[in-house]
């Protein structure tokens, strides 16, 4: 692999999960502007995971993730939010937050103007996960080895799909594969994007996690050149084991060209 070393997150092994990740440079890149946390609270109630992909800017799209995954962390700060609403309101304030000071610093150079993140963000519980997301960085839930759930991107592909205009094989190599229409800062003016999924209290988008169970989240260097399909071979051989679940994933990835950077986390429920 070719591997470049960042802040890394120190696994995490609990009782009723262990959680791992990993970022990969790729084949094409020169430098990674993917960044990610995984963290547990102090009294391992709950875990914090978060991918960010960062864009934009003159390369400064590190900065920006970076600012993302800085700010989610402070979360960890504040005691444990126990209701699932609580946590999702939890993470949408920072989200705002994030998008404030992204935009604040872009202002202050040429090299930062127009930076932007996509996000994934999830509090995870032994038997829950509340997660909120802006662009075409993803979250997978499987089941016996089987996508149960996946976030729809933010994404000019993702329209397209929708309106039958593409197929998925023909992601790989669309030109508009990259362009997103949600991020944290960019281009776009204040507060002008979308995080998804919304609250709603009839059918509150919690997700509930089994024994055996995997998440999955990842940036699009991972999900763009990997197919559903591989996902759920990896998942199945490997789920009992995210650390060489993650190096599979990446390694599947680069076999497909490798032509961004790669980052996921793995959290496999026992």
């Amino acid at each position: 692999m070719t591997n470049e070393t960042l802040a890394i997150s120190t696994p995490i092994e609990l009782s009723w999960c262990q959680a791992y990740g990993a970022t990969d440079l790729g084949k094409v890149r020169h430098n990674n502007e993917d960044r990610y946390l995984l963290k547990a609270w102090p009294n391992d109630e709950g875990i914090l995971a978060i991918v960010a992909d960062g864009m934009g800017g003159n390369s400064a799209g590190e900065i920006a993730a970076q600012i993302a995954i800085d700010t989610f962390a402070e979360l960890l700060d504040s005691p444990f939010p126990e209701e699932p609403e609580q946590q999702y309101d939890a993470l949408l304030q920072q989200c705002y937050l994030a998008d404030q000071r992204i935009r604040e610093q872009a202002v202050t150079s040429f090299q930062t103007l127009g930076m932007g993140t996509t996000i994934v963000a999830a509090i995870i519980t032994p038997k829950t996960c509340i997660h909120l997301y802006a662009g075409d960085s993803r979250l997978y839930h499987f089941r016996e080895g089987k996508i149960l759930y996946q976030t729809a991107d933010h994404s000019i592909i993702q329209l397209l799909l929708e309106m039958g205009k593409i197929q998925p094989e023909d992601i790989p190599t669309h030109p508009m594969r990259a362009i997103v229409n949600s991020c944290l800062g960019g281009k776009n003016g204040r507060g002008d994007f979308s995080i998804d999924p919304k609250w709603q209290d009839e059918h509150p988008p919690v997700i509930a996690l089994q024994s055996k169970d995997s998440l999955l989240l990842c940036s699009d260097g991972l999900s763009n050149l990997t197919t559903n399909t591989t996902l759920e071979n990896l998942v199945q051989e490997y789920s009992a084991h995210p650390d060489l679940l993650n190096r599979e994933l990446i390694q599947s990835a680069l076999e497909n060209g490798g032509s961004d950077n790669i980052t996921l986390i793995t959290l496999a429920f026992t």
